[in-house]
């Protein structure tokens, strides 16, 4: 009985940590993108309110893009 409980309490830190680095890394994905588009957009005459809406759409844009799985031709 306590083989078992050791085994599924192993198994649902292993899946719990890989499903926090995942998130972590998908942040880390999105905050990089919208950090470049913010910057690049610093040159382009908008307000502040925008700049962080267009930076915020197109990052999430990038991330949705990058997140699809290769499409084979």
């Amino acid at each position: 009985m306590q083989a078992k409980l050791m085994t599924v309490l192993l198994v649902t830190g292993l899946t719990l940590s890989q499903t926090q680095h995942i998130c972590v890394s998908a942040l880390e994905r999105s905050a990089r993108a919208f950090a470049t588009y913010f910057h690049a957009l610093q040159q382009e005459p908008l307000n502040p309110v925008e700049q962080v809406v267009f930076s915020l759409v197109l990052a999430k844009a990038k991330v949705r893009q990058d997140m699809k799985p290769p499409t084979r031709g």
